[in-house]
């Protein structure tokens, strides 16, 4: 495994390296069509990874290494294709632009599935998950009405953000009730950090996130309650058109779920396997 710090716009370098290997495997007629459009294949050499390393216990830096669910998984997933990762650490909001501006080939980000997303970028299942909302200790609020009129804070481009801008104002429309005030912040961390100088009243994230952040805060934070709001799959992402890649990526899945890989990184991180109706539901959200 191996890991570059936030890099610059470098529009072929992640996928010319895909490339490179492909073409020795292939011969020099596939070099000449896999000009800068994205990787060609599924099998040896390094896939560049976009990966937001600032989102535990999804993804996060250990001792100055990626660490965290997603790295575990594309460690394993990787070692079944005969590829090594290399972590390309980007900020959220930025990192569907790097995958198409072909600066990595995959995204593992706790990437939820939605209608918009797959517009621009393919993506693999691989778990599910969903929101919950982070109120301070002691906050009065109890349910996703308390919200109405406050400030509500999430993570810029996700679709935590969506949550706190339409789905519960749309809430408080319904109950009569005042506007939610929905701001965004280009980390997880610092909206939680928001939350804590009393600039927001709350904070939407995944559910994981959450509780991770909860546990960490020695009674200081609290979720609003335990439901878990909106399940939602989760995917890796390539670039349209890469189906190699793709598939390259569901067959070494396959091979995880076949000898108990899968299942053993799902339950040490409380996550669930994608049900099909969930996938279903997420991909027209």
């Amino acid at each position: 495994m191996t890991h570059s710090p936030a890099p610059s716009p470098r529009p072929c370098s992640g996928s010319a390296r895909f490339r490179r290997f492909a073409a020795f495997a292939a011969g020099a007629a596939l070099l000449a069509t896999a000009a800068c459009g994205g990787s060609d294949t599924g099998s040896g050499g390094d896939l560049s990874v976009g990966i937001d390393l600032t989102y535990p216990p999804y993804d996060q830096r250990e001792d100055g290494q990626p660490a965290g669910f997603d790295v575990e998984f594309v460690d394993a997933m990787t070692e079944k294709m005969g590829m090594t990762p290399d972590y390309q650490d980007v900020r959220f909001a930025q990192i569907i632009q790097g995958l198409k501006g072909n600066r990595y080939d995959m995204v593992a980000s706790a990437l939820y599935f939605s209608a918009e997303r797959l517009e621009q970028v393919d993506m693999v299942p691989y778990f599910q998950t969903g929101s919950s909302i982070i109120v301070a200790g002691d906050s009065d609020a109890t349910e996703l009405t308390d919200l109405c009129g406050r400030s509500v804070g999430a993570l810029t481009g996700s679709v935590h953000h969506d949550a706190a801008a339409e789905k519960i104002p749309s809430l408080c429309d319904e109950a009569g009730e005042g506007a939610v005030d929905a701001r965004e912040y280009p980390t997880d961390p610092e909206a939680t950090s928001a939350m804590r100088a009393g600039q927001v009243q709350a904070t939407v994230t995944d559910a994981a996130v959450a509780a991770d952040v909860v546990e960490s805060s020695d009674g200081a934070l609290k979720l609003l309650d335990d439901e878990l709001l909106w399940p939602t799959a989760v995917g890796l992402a390539v670039n349209k058109g890469n189906d190699e890649l793709r598939a390259s990526i569901e067959q070494a899945i396959q091979e995880m779920k076949d000898d108990g890989t899968y299942e053993r990184l799902l339950e040490s991180y409380n996550l669930e396997p994608v049900d099909d109706r969930v996938l279903e539901e997420s991909k027209n959200s």
